[in-house]
C-alpha cells in the first residue's frame, strides 16, 4: 500500500466489521457490531490527538472509554482511549490500545467480538489481532 491510498481517519466516521456490520452505541453508552444498516448510531467523531492517535466521541455524546484492560463502551464524559491506527491495505485498518495501566509494554486490539456480560454491552479488546480486529471506514462528512 502507498502513502496515498492511507485510510482517511478524521471527521464524522462509520466503521464496518469484516462481515458487514457497523459498530453503534446501544442502551445509553454500550457498544455492538450489530447490522448492516448505516444510522446515526453508527456515527463517530475523530479527535486527533497530539501524540498521533485518535480517540472516538459516539453519537450519543460520550467518548469511547475502556474497562480495565479488556472491554470498551461508550460511556465517558472526557478521556477516553487513545487508539493507534494501523493502515492494513485496502479500505482496512486495525485500531490498537496501549500504555494503560495494566497493560505494561504490550499492545493489544479493538475487535467487533462483544465483551464481558458485567459491562452490559461492551467490545472486547484483544490480546492477539485476529479477523474480528480489521474495520473499514466510511467517511460520513
Amino acid at each position: 500500500m502507498t502513502t496515498k491510498e492511507r485510510v482517511n481517519v478524521s471527521g464524522t466516521i462509520a466503521l464496518k466489521s469484516q462481515d458487514g456490520r457497523y459498530m453503534k452505541v446501544f442502551n445509553e453508552d454500550g457498544l455492538r457490531f450489530h447490522d448492516d444498516t448505516l444510522d446515526d448510531d453508527a456515527k463517530f467523531t475523530v479527535t486527533k490527538l497530539k501524540n498521533g492517535n485518535i480517540s472516538l466521541k459516539g453519537p450519543n455524546g460520550k467518548i469511547v472509554n475502556m474497562y480495565y484492560v479488556s472491554d470498551v463502551k461508550c460511556a465517558g464524559p472526557h478521556g477516553g482511549v487513545e487508539f493507534g491506527v494501523i493502515q492494513s491495505g485496502g479500505n482496512w485498518i486495525k485500531l490498537t490500545i496501549s500504555g494503560y495501566q495494566g497493560m505494561g509494554s504490550r499492545c493489544k486490539f479493538l475487535s467487533s467480538v462483544p465483551g464481558h456480560e458485567a459491562y452490559h454491552g461492551s467490545l472486547a479488546v484483544k490480546e492477539n489481532e485476529d479477523h474480528s480486529c480489521y474495520f473499514s471506514v466510511e467517511k460520513l462528512d
